[in-house]
Order: structure tokens, then sequence, then C-alpha cells
């Protein structure tokens, strides 16, 4: 969880503009759904957001004053005004009990005698119950109080939940801006570019990865999909291995390495892969598989992320397997053409 007192990251400023032209006018909405990529910072950013409402004398940029009592109070994380609203555990539900205590509360004068602030995330972790009896909030806000919902996902979300909300769409930064933050952060001899491309452009995830054996990971997983297409591994056993990981990961690195070597086969020098580091293995990949199997297995991949993005009840290993599985058919089936 992000520390209290975060600050906005240089990406932000666009949309923070936006939502301080909008208090300026006094037109902040009620309730403000966050979404954008894994890695941008969305938790930062609402933090500061809820910082800024509680602060008594807020910067001219609109963040907070930072010395205030209500900005102690905040960045402690006892400010009486602020609640999070998450699961009780990574990766579980969001009941109903947690959405219901806030709504006891909602009713309540705010205690600073500013604004009320409720951070929701991920708000797509809320169960069916729990989407409900927020709802019932959103239909009849209270004055002077925001809802933040925060999520990576949110087709999650019930329609009426979203309709409720204004949307914030936090985009992608720019590459050069997001090189040189990355740059500033990292320690050692990381390559910050080839960190944003694993990352897939986001720098926060980018900056996680520098510091954690994920790379090595990615390493291993990628000579095991090369040596399936090869008919050297079996792909039961290895999906046994992969179904143990972070299925969301796994599908994005697997999906990234069949769209490289589509783009490879359009063209051989085509300078946009995703996984630069690997050109010479992908290269050849490319030139010995056939364009329809990797479109065959691109669209398998392609349903197994929908089918982990709309949050389906799914047997991770048996997903792995049917996608490895069909891996070393599309090896099979090009060695005898090969024959």
């Amino acid at each position: 969880m992000p520390l209290r007192g975060s600050q906005l990251l240089p990406w932000h400023s666009e949309i923070w503009e936006r939502i301080q032209t909008s208090r300026r006018l006094d037109r902040l909405p009620h309730a403000l759904l966050l979404t954008g990529a894994k890695g941008l910072g969305k938790r930062c950013f609402a933090e500061v957001l809820a910082g800024s409402l509680l602060c008594h004398s807020p910067q001219a940029s609109g963040e907070p004053c930072g010395v205030c009592r209500d900005c102690h109070l905040f960045n402690a994380g006892t400010h009486p005004d602020f609640q999070v609203i998450e699961p009780e555990e990574p990766g579980k539900v969001i009941k109903i009990g947690a959405i219901r205590d806030y709504t006891n509360k909602v009713v309540l004068t705010a205690q600073g005698g500013g604004f009320k602030v409720v951070l929701v995330e991920p708000a797509d972790a809320m169960n069916r119950s729990a989407a409900n009896s927020l709802l019932k909030t959103l239909e009849e806000p209270v004055d002077r109080t925001l809802i933040l919902l925060i999520t990576s996902a949110p087709v999650r979300l019930p329609a009426t939940v979203r309709s409720r909300c204004q949307h914030l769409k936090m985009k992608m930064p720019e590459r050069t801006l997001a090189v040189n933050w990355l740059t500033q952060q990292i320690m050692g001899d990381c390559n910050p570019q080839l960190l944003l491309d694993f990352a897939c452009g986001a720098p926060l995830l980018a900056l996680s990865l520098s510091s954690s054996d994920v790379l090595e990971v990615r390493i291993k997983l990628f000579e095991q999909f090369a040596a399936i297409l090869n008919n050297e591994l079996n792909p039961v056993v290895v999906a046994s291995e992969w179904g143990k990981l972070d299925a969301a990961q796994v599908i994005g690195w697997y999906t990234g390495w069949l769209i490289d070597c589509l783009r490879l086969q359009a063209d051989p020098n085509y300078q946009g892969i995703l996984n630069p580091d690997q050109r010479g293995r992908l290269h050849r990949i490319a030139e010995t598989i056939e364009s329809r199997h990797l479109f065959r297995l691109l669209d398998g991949a392609y349903q197994a992320a929908q089918g982990i993005r709309a949050g389906a009840r799914l047997n991770q290993q048996m997903m792995m397997e049917e996608l490895l599985l069909s891996l070393e058919a599309s090896g099979e089936s090009n060695t005898e053409t090969h024959a």
C-alpha cells in the first residue's frame, strides 16, 4: 500500500489539472472512477487528491501543504475523514460489511469541517452485494463527499456503478518522459529502455522489475516456450510450473512473444518489438513457423487473457496446458511441413 503523503508523478499533470479546474469551478464530482494500466501510480494520484481535499491550506497547484494538522493526520493514516476500503487480503474480494461500515459513517458531518473522502481499491474486487450497497450511496450522493474508485479493469465493475461515476483514465506516459523518470529511480546497471519494454510502458511496474527476479523468470519461460516449439519439452510438465505463477503476467509475456514473431515475419528489421533482448531467437522462430499457426495461438492467448480480466473462475494449470499443447502442435505441424 502506498505511503500517505504520496507525490504526483510527472505524467499525472494533465489529469491533475483537469481535476483542479473542476474544483475551482465547484464542479467536483461526487464519485471518480480512476482507471488505467497497472504501474501508472493511480493509488498515488488518488492519495494526493484525497490529501488535497482534506488539507486546510492547499498549495497554488492544489497539492496539500504537508504542514497543517489535517496533513499530519492524513500522512499518519489517522485522518477521521479519510477511509480506505480494500480486501482483507490481497486477491480477495471486498465484502458488503466494509461498504456498510462506510455508508453508516458517510451521513455524519466531516470532523475536519471540510471534505470526506473514501478510496476503494481495487474497486473491481467488490462482490455483487458490496457493489449494490455502494450503488445506493452513489445514487444519493452526500454533499462534500468524494468516493474514489480505483481499478485497472473497469469492465469488471457493474455498469450501474460505472455510469454514476466520472471516468478519469490515466494514460501511459510518453516514452521519453518515462525513460527519464525511470533512469533517476533505478540503481545498478539496469537498462531503463528494456525495463519499460517488459512493463509495456508502465514506469512503476518497470521500477518494480528492476529490483526483483521477474526478469530471470521471464527468460526461463521464454526458453521453455522455444523448447516446446522444438518438441524438446513436455508441455504438460511446463504447464504445471506456469500454472503456479501470475497468470496475467505469464499470458502477457506469451502474447508478446507471438506478436513479436508476427511482426518479424512482416519485417525482419522491425525495431518496435516488445522483447528486443530476444530478437535473434524470435527471428529464428518467425522463420520456421507459419503465420496461420501464430494467429491461432494468439487467438487462444487473447481468449485466456479475456477470461482473466473478466474474473472468471479458471483452472490456471488447465488453461496453461491448453495453450502449451497448442504451441507444441504448431511446432509439430511446422516440422511436418518442412519434412
